[in-house]
This record gives C-alpha cells, structure tokens and sequence, in this order.
C-alpha cells in the first residue's frame, strides 16, 4: 500500500494518537483500578473516549503548532 505525500501527516497524526491513547489510558486505568475481572473493558472505553477527543484536538493544533514553530527554524 503506497502513502500520498499529502496524507503522510494526516497518518502519522492518527498513528501516533491511537498508541499513546493506549498507553495512557492502560496505565492510568491500571493504576486507578488495578487488574481484576472487567479491566479490558474499562481500559477500551476508556481509550475509546480519550481517542475520539485526543484525533480532533491534535488535527487542530498540530497545523497552528507547526506554524509557529516554522517561525523559530532556522536551516
């Protein structure tokens, strides 16, 4: 499967979003609750909801970030 360079961001958003959801909310779940019977699925829902709020902010701000800091590069 090939990648269109105008996509690759977008992708790499996503990607990026989806795994730290997940690991956030594995420990923070864990810590709060511990392991017991009914852990994964108070861990998906909990990543569900962080994940459906963290891709809309992060495609937000990323854009607004990188102008900024385009401001600041020097090469």
């Amino acid at each position: 499967m090939r990648i269109a360079k105008k996509n690759e961001m977008k992708i790499t958003l996503i990607i990026m979003v989806l795994v730290m959801t997940l690991v956030v909310t594995f420990v923070i779940v864990s810590v709060n609750f511990g392991y017991h019977e009914g852990f994964i699925g108070k861990w998906m829902k909990s990543w569900g909801l962080s994940f459906i709020v963290a891709l809309p902010v992060v495609m937000i701000i990323m854009p607004a970030i990188k102008r900024v800091l385009s401001n600041y590069v020097v090469d």
